[in-house]
């Protein structure tokens, strides 16, 4: 058989399982949702002239629009090592271990080689291009009690600058001299407060990071892992919230999860939950007279499609077998959105009993701009309301 019959052959194949794939993938889903899902329709009228109240809770005195501004960790905390910064850190540039102390060169340097003697070896370097550095900071360890203050202390390294065009995982986090300070929420989070109370923001949405309450896993318990410096600098910050005239909004996942529960599998395992309801305890007993309403999950959807499914995002990293039968009912998708609903179950319990007899509100975030219908679980219809 020649090669282009043979290339010809394992092309039709492939077709022919790709479209036997998202066959079976869309019949599946479909009776699936027939025999186990039922009709969650949208409360929002699209033809009436005001879609939506936004009074909270008339009881309290609140009146008008229902104007808050959100926020996730991984956007403006500065000083946070979670799975985001060493997935925005990743470039195409990354080199073999057998290049690793080898100066990289530039194009003068390959071209001058090929001029001198006929392209046999590349010119070395001048001495300008291989010593030509950048400053980056580099954060040092202090007491913890300086944490809490939000002090800080860094130095100042050098690093070689590279000269090839690299492709970025996220290409924003490329653009500035230090990315890893973010907006200084962490060390500074009162400008970003001004600025959110000067707008008219009534309601301040925050997160807590995962990772930086429990940056190992918790596998000798917790009092080897916890961060507790961390968790009462959260609880400096959401009272200088309040300080500014705002309510508190905290969300406990806005897509954190730390790297070590990725390494393992993450939402795919029961275990998260365990771990996710530890991590909510500590931070629902330290905090939980000072946040007004809570979100236990910001869009798990999106985050389950582009992590386990799509491996867009980090700590899913999913395999093509994952991949292909991600829609069916026991794919990857629907496997961590139940431990994920799982998970909001409890947490909402624990909240309540934690807020008693007050009511908080808590929910979770949706992301839904094009649903007039929604398919729900019967089981899993606590967590929308």
């Amino acid at each position: 058989m020649s090669v282009i019959a043979l290339f010809t052959a394992a092309t039709k194949l492939a077709g022919v399982l790709v479209t036997v794939t998202v066959a079976a993938n869309a019949f599946s889903y479909s009776v699936y949702r027939k025999k186990n899902l039922k009709q969650f329709r949208s409360p929002i009228d699209d033809s009436a002239d005001v879609l939506a109240h936004f009074n909270v809770n008339p009881s309290e005195g609140e009146k008008g629009f229902f104007f808050g501004l959100a926020t996730a960790p991984a956007h403006v905390e500065d000083r946070l090592d979670d799975a985001w910064l060493q997935f925005a850190e990743n470039t195409s540039c990354d080199r073999s271990e057998s290049h690793e102390h080898t100066h990289p060169q530039p194009a003068d340097a390959i071209m001058a080689s090929a001029t001198g003697d006929g392209g046999s070896q590349q010119a070395p370097l001048t001495q300008r291009e291989a010593t030509k550095t950048i400053k980056r900071k580099k954060s040092l360890k202090i007491a913890i009690e300086a944490q809490i203050r939000g002090f800080e202390k860094y130095v100042e390294v050098e690093e070689p600058t590279p000269t090839e065009q690299c492709d970025h995982n996220v290409a924003a986090w490329h653009n500035v001299p230090h990315p890893e300070e973010r907006l200084r929420f962490w060390s500074d989070p009162d400008t970003e407060l001004k600025l959110a109370k000067d707008t008219g923001v009534q309601v301040f949405r925050m997160g807590v990071d995962w990772s930086r309450i429990m940056p190992e896993e918790p596998l000798s318990g917790l009092k080897e892992t916890v961060n507790f410096a961390a968790l009462e600098r959260y609880k400096w910050i959401i009272n200088r919230v309040r300080f500014y005239g705002m309510k508190v909004m905290l969300t406990l996942f806005h897509h954190s999860l730390p790297p070590w529960a990725g390494e393992y599998g993450g939402w795919k395992l029961e275990k998260t939950v365990d771990y996710f309801m530890e991590f909510t305890r500590l931070v629902v007993d330290s905090v939980a007279d000072i946040v007004d309403y809570w979100v236990t999950f910001n869009e798990p959807h999106v985050f389950c499609m582009l992590t386990y499914c799509a491996g867009a995002w980090p700590g899913g990293n999913p395999d093509m077998l994952e991949v292909a039968t991600s829609a069916l009912p026991t794919g990857v998708f629907n496997q961590a959105m139940n431990w994920i609903a799982i998970a909001h179950s409890k947490a909402y319990d624990y909240i309540h009993e934690k807020r008693y007899p007050a009511t908080p509100c808590t929910s979770l975030s949706l992301f839904t701009p094009w649903y007039n219908e929604i398919f729900i679980s019967p089981s899993c219809l606590k967590a929308f309301q």
